[in-house]
């Protein structure tokens, strides 16, 4: 059965933007704290593929391990000498935020200047590039269609069983709902931070290792793409890793498809407007409802037919 390309476009960008999305979700988790940098780390994804495929003539595809240990250590660093050191020195909420920021800008710039020595050491065009010409076909498909939605249901699954079945999955649970009372409990709070940065920055690396296998990038991809990581966060609600799942996947088909649509509809121009469908989702849910899916669902829970219904999928006993 043929898919048609859209659709394909769609849940491609879809299953990358979920993965950014629930890594963006888990670092505000564990850290109370937007990373804005979080879209940045995808950005160095995509020169690890590019540079698997450009400068060393191989398939991208070998790099998505290293890109998810890149990231890995990239935000790991971030968080040992920023993030740590500032809490250390009593910065709140805002400074973090604002570090942030200033993080995003200089790995940006160091992306591009990346770019550059690409260009003038190996005299490749490293500034907006495709990767489809790397790929390959399963049973007629795209390659990239099939793995992005394989690692991103694989990784959704991995990660429910480890917060649900692993001590360190219990312990980040903990850290995340209550870091003093945690660390009162015997729980290595700084080890936990670790383990969660070092796997969200993963996580956003390997999705950014797949966007050029599908979509054109530049040196600003990474970075421009945080609007969209964080209307997912959002819409799912930002205490909640299974609705960043949700909203991720959401915010991402309806930015390929609406966009599509409109153009199909109202003329080629409406493409350039492809970053107002993030801005707003962003608008609509802090003006409709602030946490998102979640504040929806635990407002549907609380009434009679919420109850009805949590009984019915045996979500609620019926003593409760």
């Amino acid at each position: 059965m043929l898919i048609p390309a859209i659709w394909m476009a769609a849940l491609v960008f879809a299953s990358e933007l979920t993965l950014l999305s629930i890594g963006f979700t888990l670092t505000y988790l564990t850290a109370k704290v937007p990373n804005f940098a979080h879209g940045t780390y995808a950005g160095v994804g995509i020169y690890v593929s590019y540079t698997f495929a450009k400068i060393w003539g191989l398939s991208p595809y070998y790099g998505f391990p290293l890109a998810f240990i890149i990231g890995g250590l990239i935000s790991v660093l971030i968080y040992k000498m920023v993030i740590n050191v500032l809490v250390q020195m009593g910065g709140g909420a805002i400074v973090l935020t604002i570090s942030t920021l200033a993080i995003q800008i200089f790995l940006t710039a160091f992306i591009q200047i990346y770019a550059y020595y690409l260009r003038e050491r190996f005299s490749t065009y490293a500034m907006a590039f495709l990767l489809k010409e790397s790929d390959f076909e399963i049973a007629g498909f795209p390659g990239i269609f099939v793995v992005s939605m394989t690692l991103t249901i694989g990784s959704v699954l991995a990660l429910h069983y480890m917060l649900t079945r692993t001590r360190i999955g219990v312990a980040m649970r903990a850290t995340a709902e209550d870091p003093e009372l945690a660390s009162v409990l015997g729980i290595n709070t700084n080890q936990i931070q670790l383990f969660s940065w070092f796997l969200t920055g993963g996580l956003a690396c390997l999705a950014g290792a797949m966007i050029p296998l599908w979509f054109q990038s530049t040196p600003q991809s990474g970075a421009m793409i945080i609007s969209s990581i964080m209307a997912g966060s959002l819409l799912g609600g930002f205490n909640s890793i299974y609705g960043s799942v949700i909203g991720g996947a959401i915010v991402g088909l309806s930015e390929i498809l609406l966009t599509t649509w409109g153009q199909a509809l109202i003329g080629v121009w409406v493409g350039e407007y492809r970053p107002l469908i993030p801005m707003i989702f962003l608008v609509s849910i802090l003006l409709v409802e602030p946490e998102g899916l979640q504040g929806a669902w635990t407002r549907f829970a609380a009434t009679q037919t919420g109850e009805n219904f949590r009984k019915a999928v045996g979500l609620l006993k019926e003593d409760e």
